[in-house]
């Protein structure tokens, strides 16, 4: 994708439709983390920690719950933190894509435009559709991983009425 009009002509259909599959994935991997928090708890009260927060809180009350527990062997800690650390760098660069705007720079070159916070100005970033892509796929092998956590906890995710 070098131009707005190769961009207005098929990448934005195949953009839009990487970006929904993405975020569907987050979404997923995001509610498994928040239920191995819950687990983690050993509480019907852990899911009041962590409702409603971002992923970054979650991650890391997971963390701190993954270390403060002596009942998961050292290898089920690493491959729980492993997960996190994984999951951290997948949603930081979910970012660039669902909280920017679509811009474009010099020869029509699409991007997102994002402010950050406590700086002056914008940040334009090139669109990247194989990163998009990867992401997605990235996302989609964390939920599996996710789910192998869950055996190694004893649970399996299912619906709540809470």
């Amino acid at each position: 994708m070098t131009n707005a009009h190769e961009w207005i002509t098929g990448g934005q259909q195949r953009f839009d439709s990487l970006l929904g599959r993405m975020i569907r994935e987050a979404a997923m991997l995001e509610t498994y983390l928040e239920t191995i928090v819950k687990e983690l708890c050993g509480s019907p009260y852990g899911a009041l920690l962590i409702s409603g927060e971002s992923s970054s809180r979650v991650i890391t009350a997971c963390r701190a719950l993954v270390d403060a527990r002596d009942d998961i062997t050292e290898p089920g800690k690493q491959d729980l933190k492993k997960l996190l650390t994984e999951s951290k760098a997948a949603f930081e660069r979910r970012h660039r894509y669902v909280h920017g705007a679509i811009a474009w720079e010099g020869e029509g070159i699409p991007g997102t435009m994002r402010s950050r916070r406590l700086k002056n100005g914008h940040q334009f970033e090139r669109i990247d559709i194989d990163d998009l892509e990867a992401l997605a796929n990235e996302f989609n092998r964390l939920i599996f991983a996710a789910t192998n956590c869950f055996v190694l906890l004893g649970q399996m995710p299912h619906a709540s009425t809470d």
